[in-house]
């Protein structure tokens, strides 16, 4: 089969890797170059190497701890039995690029996707009429492939970050009660990825918590963080979609790298044995996004003392235990092992469901 993808990001490029196997697969890019611009803190949890086997060109640091801090200043401390991966997203997406292209697909730089037959070549400004017998929207947040087939309303986010110039302890630190949440993500022990996410007024919200974390900003970075809802629907006859596209993320962190790549590989298998994507995907990751989902509209009517009491509540070695080995990718093992630990919160899990 003929099969276009729309967008080369990780996801797009992996699902061509896999595709490329067994079709004629080419990749259409707006941008001039796989990797830029960069709007992605980059930092994965041990469930990546589910996936792929880690790369020294595209590995940047490895995080063993994390903070977690409540508005009093109170913090949790977790401990990973195995640590989380901070990527350089240019080179981890040129490795998915290599992928793809030694899989035989191939890469139109500068060509933006118009109509659902048309792309837009913007360097000479002409279009080009493009023809498909499968079309995959892998083409982020504000989806044109979606937008075109009516694929859904999505809801979004708005992140600001800053690499930041400043020594550092070589542990992340998160706060999920500034704007929708915010992090400081050491790079390295010299450098910090600080930022936040927002549903208004993300510029003022990061102005403020960056005075926590003062050094020189090497750069500016922005972009837009979809919320998975479990309604929306990714196909339709002839079209897919993947990754941010699909809105396949964890709505607590606003992670969607590892989820956006499982479902590349569903993706793939749905089409080369003729299965259906949706039914793939949602068994694969579709509960334990469901439970970000629930988990992010509990928190969003969080009021400070609700934070001050549950990092006090998870601020316990039994639930530390549970924190520090289980992967945020599957929120649902955490959730039944905390309860097993301490029954008394399945008064608040209830809320889940």
């Amino acid at each position: 089969m003929d099969i276009k993808i729309i967008g080369g990001g990780p996801v797009g490029c992996y699902s061509a890797a896999i595709l490329s196997k067994k079709h004629n697969v080419t990749i259409y890019e707006e941008h001039k170059e796989t990797g830029k611009p960069i709007q992605c803190t980059g930092i994965l949890t041990d469930t990546i190497n589910e996936i792929i086997k880690l790369k020294k060109e595209f590995v940047a640091n490895k995080i063993y701890a994390t903070r977690v801090y409540a508005p009093n200043k109170e913090n949790i401390r977790i401990n990973f039995k195995k640590p989380n991966i901070i990527v350089y997203r240019d080179e981890f997406d040129k490795y998915f690029l290599d992928k793809a292209l030694k899989g035989g697909a191939k890469i139109n730089y500068n060509n933006q996707f118009v109509k659902r037959d048309e792309v837009l070549d913007k360097i000479t400004n002409k279009t080009t009429t493009i023809k498909y017998d499968l079309l995959v929207g892998a083409d982020g947040p504000l989806s044109k492939v979606s937008q075109t087939f009516g694929l859904g309303r999505r809801d979004y986010l708005v992140g600001v970050q800053a690499i930041i110039k400043k020594k550092n302890d070589n542990v992340v630190d998160f706060y999920p009660h500034i704007g929708t949440y915010a992090w400081a993500v050491p790079e390295s022990e010299e450098v910090l990825r600080v930022g936040v996410a927002a549903e208004k007024n993300p510029l003022a919200i990061f102005k403020d918590f960056s005075k926590k974390y003062k050094g020189k900003i090497i750069s500016m970075q922005g972009g837009i963080i979809p919320l998975h809802k479990p309604k929306l629907i990714t196909s339709k006859e002839k079209v897919f979609l993947v990754g941010d596209a699909a809105a396949q993320i964890k709505n607590t962190t606003g992670g969607g790298l590892v989820p956006g790549l499982m479902a590349a590989e569903e993706l793939s298998k749905a089409i080369n044995e003729d299965k259906n994507y949706e039914t793939l995907w949602r068994n694969r990751i579709g509960r334990d996004l469901f439970a970000h989902y629930k988990l992010r509209k509990i928190m969003n009517n969080f009021k400070e003392e609700d934070w001050n009491k549950l990092i006090k509540i998870l601020n316990e070695d039994r639930i530390k235990e549970v924190l520090s080995k289980e992967s945020r990718d599957k929120p649902l093992k955490i959730i039944s092992n905390i309860l097993i630990r301490k029954p008394s919160l399945l008064k608040f899990v209830k809320q889940l469901f």
